[in-house]
């Protein structure tokens, strides 16, 4: 899957000719993109950290935290997170629900005064920010120091209409998040900090979080962290996922987020009332090879959401099938293996071969049509086992869900109060 230095095709429209070599992703990290906002990385890469996550990918884990998170996103009509008002003066609390499952990216934040810092899974499928607190009664192990309201010089309680204003919250695998809003200094860089950001400190946990301290939600419900910072941000935030797990992405707010993601690629910001949190935009189709495949045209036409903590992208079995299709012709050449899963079914042994030939992918959105990167074709267990990256959704989905995987060095840039989400192309250096 993982995709560093590549030589690609210019020649033709519908192929890349990449470099075997570059599919091996390097086991040690590559370095920071300096000076950009958060740094994002992937959990269980030699970037992440976490010092306990660097190890080898566990393909098996991430696919079965796919799958629920999938399943889960599939309850058409059921929000992820029921919001009921929002932070500040106007705040209703507390809020509970359900949320779709841990993702596979981090980033670090700081909290209290004096400031702890924070690793935190990043999802913008999600409403809540949350950490583990002290005192705790049922907690994972966390790498980071647990964060203890009581030590910080300007910990509050929020405005609340439950006097010890708790939350619950449960994941689509089976992880749960419990405890209580409290209100606290927030530090993203030395430069942006917010006072009195409402966050859970949570008190009973299970499930599957690894080492991390808990989640930022950057969900766009009513109650989220990007509504909390919007007074500086202006509802604008940006991030740009890695080609590798050997190399860093970022995560950029406001302004900064602006000058370094702004494009002329725009399609519309779609609100759906019933996913308030969700980032819904209209995928009209998608160019494959030498092919073109319509969504408008499927009756009725799929919803499609992007979203950061889903990996493989999941597609209306039709679709599915004639990329699949297509990207067999295109590997025709090469040897068949065995599935490296269930979900990633479609396998090439690439053994001993200097260039492969992949089949270049390009989503059709409304007005706007994106390249993708070599590094979201193909899903890379060893050389002797790449795969398709891609994935169908199941035949009663109505969804397509836009996954990590396909976002790989792109710079998407959501700009809420303007109902619009912006791609551009060349990598997370650029």
């Amino acid at each position: 899957m993982c995709m560093g230095r590549k030589m690609v095709n210019r020649e033709g429209d519908d192929k890349y000719v990449v470099e075997l070599k570059s599919l091996t992703p390097p086991t040690t990290c590559k370095g920071q993109v300096n000076g950009r906002g958060l740094t994002l990385a992937h959990r269980q890469g030699p970037c992440s950290p976490l010092a306990a996550n660097r190890q080898s990918r566990n393909s098996k884990v991430i696919f079965r935290r796919d799958q629920s998170r999938v399943r889960s996103m599939n309850i058409l009509g059921q929000p992820s997170m029921p919001t009921s008002g929002d932070y500040g003066e106007n705040a209703q609390l507390p809020i509970r629900g359900a949320t779709p499952g841990a993702g596979e990216y981090v980033v670090t934040i700081g909290l209290g005064t004096p400031k702890v810092d924070l690793t935190l899974i990043f999802d913008t499928s999600s409403d809540i920010t949350w950490t583990q607190c002290e005192p705790c009664l049922s907690c994972y192990r966390q790498q980071d120091p647990m964060f203890d309201p009581s030590k910080s010089s300007t910990y509050s309680n929020p405005p609340c209409k439950e006097s010890d204003c708790p939350y619950s919250i449960v994941y689509a695998d089976g992880s749960q998040s419990n405890g209580y809003y409290v209100q606290d200094l927030l530090t993203l860089t030395p430069e942006y900090q917010f006072p009195d950001f409402i966050f859970g400190c949570s008190q009973n946990n299970s499930g599957d979080f690894g080492r991390t301290a808990g989640m930022l939600g950057l969900g766009q419900g009513g109650a989220t962290f990007i509504s909390h910072v919007a007074s500086k941000f202006s509802n604008i935030f940006c991030y740009c996922i890695p080609g590798s797990e050997s190399s860093n992405g970022y995560l950029l707010f406001g302004m900064e987020a602006l000058s370094n993601c702004q494009t002329n690629n725009i399609t519309p910001l779609i609100i759906d009332q019933n996913n308030p949190s969700f980032y819904f935009v209209n995928l009209v189709g998608i160019a494959f090879g030498n092919q073109k495949f319509s969504l408008s045209s499927q009756s009725p036409p799929p919803r499609t959401i992007i979203d950061s903590g889903t990996t493989i992208t999941r597609l209306p079995p039709p679709i599915y099938s004639a990329i699949r299709s297509e990207f067999v012709r295109y590997m025709s050449s090469y040897p068949a293996t065995k599935p490296a899963s269930t979900l990633v079914n479609t396998c090439y042994d690439l053994r001993g071969q200097e260039n492969v030939i992949l089949p270049k992918m390009v989503l059709q959105f409304e007005n706007t049509d994106v390249s993708l990167d070599p590094s979201a074709v193909v899903w890379r267990e060893s050389d002797a086992q790449v795969c398709l990256a891609v994935a169908p959704s199941r035949r009663s989905s109505n969804l397509v869900i836009i996954g990590n995987v396909q976002q790989r060095n792109l710079k998407i840039l959501y700009n809420i109060q303007d109902n619009k989400v912006e791609f551009g192309n060349g990598g997370c250096d650029a």
